[in-house]
C-alpha cells in the first residue's frame, strides 16, 4: 500500500512539474513541409561512404558501431526537438535532450536532421575526403521551397544543439583507452594470427549508450568452463574444433558453394567496405524502403534504436572477448597447435584480395558479428511487429560482388550471419550461438527502455531490505553506490547512509539516467544534528562521468538552521558555488524530522539550476536558489543521484542520513 501511495504522490509531482503535456486550447503550428527526400536515408547513405572510406585501426567495427549511434542518437533528438513543437507532436521521449522552441513557432525538421547529423560527422572525421559541406547543401536543396529561412535556421540550430550535447556526453566515455593488452601463453588463450595486434581490446570498458554496464547481458562461457582449460577439454570444443576445421578451411570441399556464398556474403571485413556494421544499416534502410507509411520520423526512431543496439552489442561483445577469464584463440591458431592433431599448414576461408587469408585480430568468444546480428534482428522483429518478412539482402565483399541472398525471417538472416563465421574459417559455432541471444537481449532493452513515452527517470520507495547497497530503485535501475558499501543500507521504508567518521562522503547514482533536463524530488532526514559545520546533503540533478556534477546542496547546522546553495564540481570533484549558501527563513531543522528537496537542472549552453528545501507536510515554496552556468564539459546529458558529507570539525560521529521517495522526471528545459 506504501509503495503505491508513494507512485501516485510522484505522478501528481511529475504533473506540477511540468512533464510534457499540451496546455488546455493551445494550439501547436501546422506541421512543416518535408519533401520526397527522406533525410535520415540521405544521411544513411553518407555515413556508409564514411565507412568504406574508414581504414586500419578507425574501420574497427567497433568504433563505426559508436559513430553511428552518436550520429542516429543526435538526428532522433532533432527531428524529436522541432516535431514537438508543431501539430503532430512529439515522436517519444528524448534520447539524451529535447531543445525547447519558442511556443508558435515551427522549426524545419529536415534541416534539424541533416545539421545534426552534419556536426556528428565533421566532429568524428574532420579529415575525411568526403565534402560533408557538399552533402549538407545536397541535403538542404531537397527541402521545399514553402520552409521560411527562419524556419530552417531554427531547425539548424535544434540539429546542432542536438548534436553538441552527445559529443559532450560520450566525451569521456573511455573510447581512446590505449591501455595494451598482452596475449596469454597457456593453451587456449588468444594470440596474434599475423593480422596485427589485438584491436580495441578496451572496448569493454566503454560507457554504454543504452545498458546499464558494459557487462549488463554478459553471456556465460560454453559448457559453463570456469577457464579456457576446462573449456579445452570439454566435447563441445572439441566438436566445433573438427566443424571449422573440416568446412571452415580455405578451398574445402566439405563446404557448399552456397555456404561459401553466404561466408563471403556476410563478411564485408575488408577496406573499402560499408564494414559489418554498416551492411546491417544498409539492410535497414532496404527494409524501411519496404515498410508501409515509413517516413523520416519513423525512421529517426528505427535507426536510432538500431545504432544505438549495434554500439552496445560491440561494446558486449568486447567485454566477452578481453574482460573474462577466457579470451579464446582462433581456429587458425587452436588447429595449428592443436594437441593432438596439429596442422600448420591449415588456413581459413577469410582472405584478403591478393588471396592471403587472415583471422581478425581479437579473440574469437564471443563473435561480433554475430552479436551485431542478434542486435540487428532484434530491433527489427520488435519494430515491424513480426519476425516474419521478406526482403533480399545486399553486401560489398569482394568475393561476393553483385550477390544478393533473400529470406523470410529477420532471425533467419541472423542465424546465417552467424553460421557464416564457421564457414568462413574464423569461429567456432558456439561462438555465435551465445552471441544472437546476448544481441537479442540488448535489443530487447533498447526497443523497451529508449524513446518511448514514459517521462519517468527514477522513482524509488525504499520499501525492500537491502544490506550493503541500496540494490534496485523501483523504476530507473540498480543504484550504484560508493565504497565502502556496508555504509549503504535500506530499512524501515528508507535508505540510510552511514557517515562513520568526520569528513566521510558517500554518493549514490542511478547510472540508468541518462538526461539534460532532470527534475529530482526526494525526502531526507538525519538521526542527529552533526558538531562543527553539520551535516550536507547532496541532490545532483546532472553527473557526466569524469567531468563533473551540477548539485544542490542542503547544510544541516548544529543550531537547526538549514542552508542551501547551488553547486558545480569538476571532474575531480572540487566544487565551485553557484550561488551564495543561504540560510532559508523560517525553517529549522530537529533530528528525525523530515525536510522535502527539489532540484531542476535543465536545458544546455545555458544549463538553469533551481532548487528549494522545506518542511515535510507543510507547502511547496517557490523557487529558492536560481542559477545558470555554461561549464563546457558539463553541457550533456548526465545521470543523477544523491550525495551526503560529515563535516570535517565534526566530532559527534557515526550520522546516519536518511533518503526516501525519490523522484526524478525527464522535464523540458
Amino acid at each position: 500500500m506504501r509503495r503505491a501511495v508513494v507512485l501516485l504522490s510522484c505522478l501528481v509531482l511529475a504533473t506540477s512539474l511540468g512533464v510534457p503535456v499540451a496546455a488546455a486550447g493551445s494550439v501547436r503550428p501546422r506541421d512543416v513541409a518535408v519533401s520526397d527526400t527522406d533525410h535520415v536515408l540521405f544521411w544513411n547513405d553518407v555515413l556508409l561512404d564514411v565507412f568504406r572510406s574508414r581504414s586500419s585501426g578507425s574501420a574497427a567495427p567497433t568504433r563505426l558501431s559508436r559513430a553511428a549511434a552518436m550520429m542516429y542518437g543526435a538526428v532522433y533528438d532533432a527531428a524529436n526537438s522541432a516535431r514537438c513543437a508543431t501539430a503532430s507532436g512529439c515522436l517519444g521521449q528524448p534520447y539524451l535532450t529535447r531543445v525547447p522552441v519558442q511556443a508558435g513557432t515551427a522549426p524545419d525538421p529536415s534541416s534539424a536532421i541533416d545539421h545534426a547529423a552534419y556536426r556528428i560527422l565533421t566532429g568524428l572525421y574532420p579529415n575525411d575526403s568526403i565534402d560533408f559541406g557538399a552533402k549538407l547543401a545536397a541535403a538542404q536543396a531537397t527541402i521545399p521551397g514553402t520552409v521560411t529561412q527562419a524556419q530552417r535556421d531554427q531547425g539548424a540550430a535544434i540539429g546542432d544543439k542536438t548534436a553538441q550535447v552527445m559529443v559532450v556526453t560520450r566525451a569521456n566515455d573511455h573510447s581512446d583507452d590505449t591501455v595494451a593488452y598482452s596475449p596469454g601463453t597457456r593453451p587456449g588463450d588468444w594470440r596474434p594470427t599475423g593480422s596485427g595486434a589485438a584491436l580495441d581490446p578496451n572496448w569493454g570498458l566503454v560507457r554504454p549508450f543504452a545498458m546499464d554496464t558494459p557487462n549488463h547481458f554478459r553471456p556465460s562461457h560454453p559448457e559453463g568452463a570456469q577457464d579456457v582449460g576446462e573449456l579445452l577439454a570439454s566435447p563441445t570444443y572439441r566438436a566445433h574444433l573438427a566443424e571449422v576445421r573440416d568446412v571452415g578451411r580455405f578451398g574445402s570441399t566439405s563446404r557448399s558453394a552456397d555456404r561459401t556464398q553466404a561466408a563471403h556474403f556476410w563478411a564485408n571485413d575488408l577496406d573499402g567496405t560499408y564494414k559489418p556494421p554498416g551492411q546491417l544499416l544498409q539492410h535497414t534502410a532496404i527494409i524501411a524502403r519496404q515498410l508501409p507509411g515509413q517516413d523520416q520520423f519513423a525512421n529517426a526512431r528505427l535507426f536510432a534504436w538500431m545504432s544505438l543496439a549495434l554500439a552496445d552489442a560491440a561494446i558486449a561483445a568486447w567485454d566477452a572477448k578481453y574482460r573474462t577469464d577466457i579470451d579464446l584463440w582462433r581456429p587458425e591458431t587452436a588447429i595449428h597447435l592443436d594437441s593432438t592433431d596439429p596442422d600448420p599448414s591449415w588456413q581459413p576461408e577469410s582472405r584478403r584480395t591478393d588471396g592471403t587469408t587472415f583471422s581478425p585480430p581479437f579473440p574469437a568468444f564471443i563473435s561480433g558479428h554475430a552479436t551485431f546480428a542478434g542486435a540487428w534482428a532484434g530491433v527489427m522483429k520488435r519494430y515491424v511487429g513480426t519476425d516474419n518478412f521478406a526482403w533480399t539482402a545486399t553486401t560489398e565483399d569482394p568475393f561476393a560482388q553483385g550477390v544478393t541472398r533473400s529470406f523470410g525471417t529477420f532471425s533467419d538472416a541472423a542465424r546465417e550471419n552467424q553460421l557464416s563465421r564457421v564457414w568462413l574459417g574464423v569461429h567456432y559455432r558456439f561462438d555465435g550461438e551465445y552471441s544472437l541471444p546476448t544481441g537479442d537481449r540488448i535489443a530487447e532493452w533498447v526497443t523497451q527502455h529508449l524513446l518511448g513515452t514514459n517521462a519517468t527517470l527514477g522513482l524509488d520507495s525504499f520499501a525492500r531490505s537491502v544490506t550493503d547497497g541500496f540494490g534496485p530503485a523501483d523504476t530507473g535501475g540498480d543504484w550504484w553506490v560508493g565504497d565502502p558499501a556496508v555504509d549503504y543500507a535500506v530499512r524501515g521504508g528508507a535508505g540510510r547512509i552511514t557517515l562513520p567518521v568526520a569528513g566521510a562522503g558517500r554518493s549514490a547514482y542511478l547510472n540508468r539516467i541518462r538526461s539534460t533536463d532532470t527534475d529530482l524530488a526526494v525526502k531526507i532526514s538525519t538521526d542527529k544534528l552533526a558538531t562543527g559545520n553539520g551535516v550536507y546533503v547532496a541532490a545532483v540533478g546532472r553527473k557526466i562521468n569524469d567531468a563533473g556534477t551540477y548539485r544542490a546542496t542542503v547544510s544541516l547546522r548544529p543550531d537547526g538552521s538549514v542552508r542551501l546553495g547551488l553547486r558545480r564540481t569538476d571532474a575531480a570533484g572540487a566544487e565551485t558555488a553557484l550561488t551564495t549558501d543561504q540560510t532559508i527563513s523560517g525553517l529549522a531543522y530537529q533530528p528525525g524530522s523530515v525536510l522535502r528537496v527539489r532540484l531542476q537542472v535543465t536545458g544546455t549552453a545555458p544549463t538553469t539550476l533551481r532548487a528549494k528545501v522545506w518542511a515535510d507536510g507543510t507547502a511547496e515554496p517557490g523557487w529558492q536558489a536560481t542559477t545558470s552556468d555554461q561549464t563546457g564539459a558539463l553541457q550533456g546529458a548526465g545521470n543523477a543521484g544523491l550525495l551526503a558529507n560529515l563535516s570535517g570539525s565534526a566530532t559527534n560521529a557515526p550520522i546516519v542520513v536518511t533518503v526516501d521517495d525519490i523522484a526524478i522526471f525527464r522535464v523540458v528545459g
